[in-house]
């Protein structure tokens, strides 16, 4: 069927995952997953080797364009739905399995439905098979060795990686257009549908590496150099994230310091002795909290001191603007502060007998008895639990979906209790929608309804 001419409305460029379905995943398993879109976390938990891991890989698939994992899957058809009321469905087609055909045909098909009732498909691949003759890999990719048609081994790690698995997994090393050249152009509804929803997996044993493994050169093949490296560069990154905002902070000084004489004699309404006392010393709370979570120096704007009695005029006109533009200044930290304050928090929880440290110069430090521990030094779990908290508070987009396999591993029963309420404090920062997958009864305890039942777990 052709694309029709559809129109997104604003909801649908805001839009959110709500429900789930795969049906004949293995041939065997169909399951539902109603996304709770209120408390913004969905918990789901199935016996083992069921396919819940499965679940949230084609979740992640879907949002991530690997459509070669949906090639390669034995299922009937996957369904997604979403706030707006847009619904895609993924199900399978014949395709040929011989020569090159087989190293670029998908043999999948994308339906597309607009709320209206209106609905196209697509089916992603090469309008030539022979493409591949035209875009071998190996190309662009000289840590990539081609050992058949349609198989690449990494010269490093020895993956194995089909032609259209090495495509997607090396993308960013490949010429803009490859994907297009691969796949055909994706129709611009689907594009939005996808693109808007920022969506990162975190699988079992991969928790401490999170996004930077894609910022790794390519032939780095040690995992724990990895993982250790994801920590240090968490630091490096909230050193580089206070900068920014303290350079915004002080090009706003100097736009508001220009324009102050100007201001001061226009001022229509100057605020009374006592409303400017309390402002300013509010605003003096805020300097100092501001000081205490590391973004702004002691000799960074002192604290003004009123003199007593009553106040000339012309001096409370001064004061009055002066009042308004700190706090405008002092204003564009503050997102930022209460992301590091809830971040120092959660960690100092966690980490026994051990502080978090923050400032511009370092990022964070971890302390023991006022003396530096090297972040390297830290367990699993305290790393697992500093990089997953970094990774959600400052680093995701509005509207993202993160899928975390397992949160429970590296994580003794106390940190499992509190994990979803302290998600859920996140979320009340960052607005953002997760589906955990788990085994833990401690980590879902106290939240039942937020759970999807995947089978009879209590059969296992």
């Amino acid at each position: 069927m052709a694309q029709p001419t559809v129109s997104t409305s604003r909801s649908a460029a805001h839009d959110r995952l709500a429900y789930f379905e795969v049906r004949g995943l293995f041939s065997a398993f169909t399951y539902r997953i109603p996304l709770n879109l209120n408390q913004r976390v969905t918990a789901i938990i199935a016996p083992n080797g069921s396919g819940k891991t499965i679940c949230l890989r084609l979740i992640n698939s879907l949002f991530t364009q690997q459509w070669s994992f949906f090639s390669d899957l034995d299922f009937e058809s996957v369904h997604y739905r979403f706030e707006s009321g847009f619904r895609v469905t993924i199900s399978h087609e014949p395709r040929s399995e011989e020569g090159e055909e087989a190293a670029t045909s998908l043999g999948i098909v994308f339906k597309v439905e607009h709320p209206t009732g209106e609905a196209f498909d697509w089916r992603p691949g090469p309008t030539d098979p022979k493409i591949i003759r035209t875009l071998p890999l190996e190309r662009y990719i000289n840590y990539l060795t081609r050992r058949s048609l349609n198989q690449y081994v990494h010269d490093y790690t020895g993956a194995s990686y089909t032609y259209l698995e090495a495509v997607e997994a090396f993308s960013s090393a490949l010429p803009q257009g490859f994907r297009h050249a691969i796949y055909g152009e994706m129709p611009p509804v689907l594009g939005r549908l996808v693109g808007n929803i920022d969506c990162h997996l975190i699988e079992t044993q991969r928790l401490l590496i999170l996004r930077d493994e894609v910022d790794d050169a390519p032939y780095r093949s040690s995992r724990t150099q990895r993982s250790s490296l994801a920590i240090a560069r968490k630091a490096q990154l909230l050193k580089t994230i206070i900068a920014k905002d303290l350079t915004a902070y002080a090009a706003l000084s100097q736009s508001l310091d220009r324009s102050f004489p100007k201001r001061v004699i226009n001022l229509q309404s100057i605020l009374d002795p006592e409303n400017l006392k309390a402002r300013l010393a509010m605003q003096d709370e805020k300097r100092a909290s501001l000081m205490l979570a590391g973004i702004l120096d002691s000799e960074i704007d002192d604290p003004v001191t009123l003199p007593e009695g009553n106040l000339p005029d012309a001096i409370s006109r001064v004061l009055s603007v002066f009042a308004q533009d700190t706090e405008q200044k002092l204003d564009v930290l503050t997102k930022l502060q209460t992301r590091i304050e809830l971040f120092s928090e959660l960690i100092r929880e966690r980490f026994s007998s051990k502080d978090v440290v923050v400032s511009k110069e370092s990022g964070f430090e971890i302390t023991f008895r006022n003396q530096r521990i090297p972040l390297d030094a830290l367990s699993s779990g305290e790393q697992h639990q500093l990089v997953l908290f970094f990774e959600l508070l400052f680093e995701l987009r509005e509207n993202a979906l993160i899928l975390i396999d397992e949160p429970e591993l590296s994580l003794h029963v106390a940190w499992q209790k509190k994990f979803i309420l302290d998600l859920q404090r996140i979320i009340a920062l960052n607005q953002f929608d997760v589906i955990l997958a788990t085994h833990s009864p401690q980590l879902i305890s106290r939240w039942n309804d937020l759970v999807v039942e995947l089978g009879k777990v209590d059969e296992e």
